[in-house]
């Protein structure tokens, strides 16, 4: 979770019990195999109070999903929905077996980047597959060996990148654990579940060698889930009374760890444009209202993942040459981590979190 999407749960009132489950992340460190440094900074140079959150994802759903409940909303569960249709001057669901949901006065389709619904009714500019995606799994970290405060990554050239970030505890049992990840090409898959876990874990404890108490937690390849990517860019994120939002709206590589964030930040100002009387008038005021900060990030992502996953040996030299020395010119760093607080709205602007809560911007800072 970056700065934006905890201010949108401070606005929710969700922030504290959010940050009560995760781990928060002070600093982002990446360096070669080669021990060149490319990524070493730090949130509290973007602001004093400002921090990311490493958070497990079944923590951040129970506990919105917990509030849902509290608010005493009826969630259907097992109810693939494939189609939709207008009805009058309603909108219905259709699930995969052929039952029907409605009708309503407006559908949110939250599905995220497999939406049935986007390739159907979504005005779709551009809809493309990286060639990388990374496995990645959840071990514990029991004495916090790891350490708290970071997300850490390795690399050697464009073609390997390894990464690990403390997320905090478990929702079922408390436990503090680390989110792992190697990037992989999609094609190399099947060649990686079939060499087996030994020769996995040997090539990451050549790379980083204090990661082995970690691997070792993974005992066979189903342990680790494939994440592959897409590019999904649409004209507008709205139909009749139907809106896109989240990774369902515009779904982007991982690399500057914006997905969820840009979820909520959709959601919240859906929910503030949704005030007025006219739905369709109110969904075209979200489209443009999310313009400027979605398309920085898919523009920020496209460009950036070359950089740490892809084959090329030109990008991977450039970043090496280059990372390093743009972490440490002031000007050059502070816009790097406006970029990565997810607060970017064009190259030369950017929203406060402040907006969505005042609170984000004066809660006291803990180590």
């Amino acid at each position: 979770m970056q700065p934006t999407g905890l201010a949108c749960l401070a606005a929710l009132g969700l922030d504290e019990a959010v940050i009560g489950m995760g781990a928060k992340i002070q600093n982002l460190y990446g360096r070669t195999a080669k021990g060149r440094v490319i990524f070493d900074i730090t949130y509290r140079n973007l602001h004093p109070n400002r921090f990311g959150l490493g958070i497990h994802r079944g923590a951040l759903f129970g506990t919105l999903y917990n509030a849902v409940q509290a608010q005493g909303i009826r969630i259907v569960t097992k109810a693939a929905i494939a189609d939709t249709c207008i009805v009058g001057d309603k909108r219905v669901l259709h699930d995969a077996v052929g039952t029907d949901y409605g009708a309503f006065d407006l559908v949110i389709d939250a599905s995220g980047a497999q939406s049935a619904l986007r390739e159907k009714y979504g005005d779709i500019k551009y809809n493309k597959p990286y060639p990388y995606g990374a496995v990645w799994g959840v071990c514990e970290d029991a004495g916090q060996a790891f350490g708290k405060n970071y997300l850490q990554q390795r690399y050697d050239g464009a073609g390997v990148m390894i990464g690990a970030l403390a997320i905090g505890k478990r929702p079922d049992d408390h436990k503090d654990t680390l989110a792992f990840f190697w990037s992989l090409p999609a094609h190399a898959y099947a060649d990686w579940r079939a060499a087996g876990m030994d020769v996995w874990r040997r090539r990451v404890t050549d790379y980083w060698p204090e990661m082995q108490q970690f691997t070792d937690q993974f005992k066979v390849v189903d342990d680790l889930t494939f994440a592959k990517y897409s590019d999904v860019i649409m004209h507008k994120w709205h139909g009749d009374r139907l809106v896109f939002i989240g990774d369902a709206a515009h779904c982007t590589s991982p690399q500057l760890g914006q997905g969820a964030n840009l979820g909520l930040v959709d959601a919240l100002v859906l929910a503030d444009v949704l005030q007025a009387a006219d739905i369709n008038g109110s969904l075209a005021a979200y489209s443009a209202a999310r313009k400027k900060h979605t398309h920085f990030y898919q523009v920020a992502s496209r460009w950036l993942t070359p950089f740490f996953q892809s084959d090329s040996k030109p990008a991977a030299f450039v970043r090496d040459m280059t990372f390093g020395w743009m972490c440490k010119t002031p000007y050059v760093k502070t816009q790097m981590l406006q970029t990565l607080g997810g607060v970017k709205t064009g190259l030369f602007t950017h929203l406060n979190p402040g907006q969505w809560h005042a609170r984000y911007d004066v809660r006291k800072s803990q180590p």
